[in-house]
């Protein structure tokens, strides 16, 4: 296990490395003196004795709050005078940011700097084959900060083998178990290790009260109709992370061994009663969690912390446990994610030249000291939080929240790895377990290629599967009906979906 997992990190590292060497800019870009990475030093042929004119930019990002970071406020002033820039922000309400990026994009009147939650959308994708936006691969590695980011979440975010964005990093395996550790120390368990175990411990949740008030009113899994564990759980039973390469093609992971075991597992907990039997029409499992009336929730976890909260207000004895992987066929193994969550890409039609590109490159770079990227998770000491006792307290005064946009500055962070994590144990727990996950997690290997057939089909051909899936374990198709829907799916434009990944991965593996 250990020799394919240094092999498929080595590939990824491999074609990484490839993309940020590869040389020079889309033709057609406008020329000027390159900017240096200080922005505090003047333009060639200033005066030297005065520092450089802050750089006037403007960036159009996502908001999940009610009122905007405020402008008057020390942490915009800040993040102005490190960058050495004029900011405008335009905050567009989360709820509707793809509908008005979509209509930004095709009208042509870009900011600056647009922030882009899914960079493999077919307008998206399509721009940048039209030459709309900078390629920045090339330019990273001149940058403190920006050198250093992960090669697999660069890979994940590629468009044709290219790096067109700055990523917003985020922890690259981040399931895993959320588990009633209350509950397993009321029966005598032991935290599951192996797929067995945690069907027992499962089994032990619905059928052996564990809340311990004399009734059953309990189930040990938590699953929703949009699966929330079903890719862990999959990597657990040794399958692949969506796509696996199998002689010399791309294959998806429904056609794998592994994927009928682990619907066989999860008709198994249906048929037993161990988990919801609503799953098909439940749309977020974290609500059945925190009444408190069930056991395991196998997803990101950082749902835990809320989970636990909201669960001690049924059961103030209610605590949370959080395991990363569980042994299975192939040893332990998780899901790599992305990496990242949204990237920034900056557009031609608004800036002209190199120069100003690798201005905006020392903005984001500037932005990832150290400080500052704690500014941008946490605050200012003093303004919107304090630390008594090692406890991080935030503040309530509205002004104070308002001034970091109630957490939305965080949206305008690029690295996160010097961040300093505040809270409860569970946190730390949590944060603990995503660097183990990153050690074990299996990534995509097809992430950083495009697939037209996919673009056009995707939705439909994965809602097929997914149907099926449902079906399966609920017990309404058996195994030679689900064989049928493979074959549909592939009648339907999966083969050439194979096809294309395939043609992409061998062109990547070339070079």
């Amino acid at each position: 296990m250990k020799q394919k997992k240094s092999e498929t990190l080595c590939k990824s590292v491999l074609m990484a490395s490839v993309l940020t060497l590869t040389a020079g800019v889309a033709a057609g870009c406008g020329g000027g003196a390159a900017a240096t990475n200080d922005a505090s030093k003047p333009a060639a042929g200033g005066d030297a004795s005065k520092p450089a004119a802050p750089y006037k930019m403007s960036i159009m990002l996502p908001s999940f709050n009610p009122e905007p970071m405020s402008t008057d406020g020390e942490i915009f002033k800040k993040i102005q005078s490190v960058t050495n820039t004029e900011l405008k922000f335009n905050w567009v309400p989360s709820a509707t940011y793809s509908d008005k990026l979509s209509a930004t994009v095709a009208s042509g009147e870009l900011p600056s700097v647009i922030t882009v939650l899914n960079q493999k959308a077919p307008f998206i994708v399509n721009s940048v084959r039209s030459g709309m936006f900078w390629e920045l691969g090339p330019y990273l590695k001149e940058y403190k900060n920006l050198s250093r980011m992960n090669p697999i979440a660069l890979n994940a975010i590629s468009i044709d083998g290219k790096v067109y964005g700055i990523y917003r990093e985020r922890d690259l395996a981040r399931d895993g178990i959320t588990l009633r550790k209350d509950w397993l120390d009321n029966l005598g368990l032991k935290e599951p290790n192996t797929i067995d175990e945690f069907y027992n411990v499962m089994k032990a949740f619905t059928l052996n009260d564990p809340d311990k008030n004399g009734k059953n009113d309990t189930i040990g899994l938590v699953e929703q109709q949009e699966p929330a564990g079903w890719r862990t759980m999959l990597a657990w039973h040794g399958g692949p992370a969506d796509w696996e390469i199998k002689d010399g093609k791309a294959s998806p992971a429904h056609l794998s061994p592994a994927y009928m075991e682990t619907m066989k597992f999860y008709k198994k907990l249906y048929d037993e009663k161990l988990m919801n039997l609503d799953f098909a029409v439940v749309k977020d499992g974290r609500q059945v969690m925190n009444k408190g009336t069930a056991g395991a929730w196998v997803a990101n976890l950082n749902d835990a912390n809320g989970i636990e909260e909201q669960a001690k207000k049924v059961d103030p004895k209610a605590k949370m446990t959080l395991i990363g992987a569980l042994e299975g066929p192939k040893g332990k193994r998780t899901i790599a994610g992305s990496g990242s969550y949204g990237i920034f890409m900056i557009p031609k039609t608004s800036v002209k030249t190199e120069a100003e590109v690798k201005q905006i490159l020392n903005y984001f770079d500037k932005l990832s000291d150290k400080e500052m990227q704690n500014m941008l998770y946490n605050g200012i000491e003093g303004r919107q939080y304090t630390v008594e006792n090692g406890e991080y307290k935030k503040t309530t005064d509205p002004k104070m929240l308002v001034e970091y946009g109630m957490g939305d500055s965080s949206q305008l962070a690029v690295l996160r790895d010097e961040v300093t994590t505040y809270g409860s144990e569970l946190v730390h727990q949590r944060d603990k377990v995503w660097k183990e996950n990153a050690k074990i997690a299996i990534e995509n290997p097809v992430n950083a290629f495009i697939s037209d057939t996919y673009s056009e089909k995707g939705k439909e051909l994965d809602k097929l599967i997914a149907d099926a899936r449902t079906k399966f374990i609920m017990g309404a198709i058996d195994e030679n009906a689900w064989k049928k829907v493979t074959e549909q799916w592939m009648q339907n434009g999966g083969s050439k979906i194979i096809e294309e990944y395939t043609a992409e991965y061998n062109k990547a593996a070339k070079k």
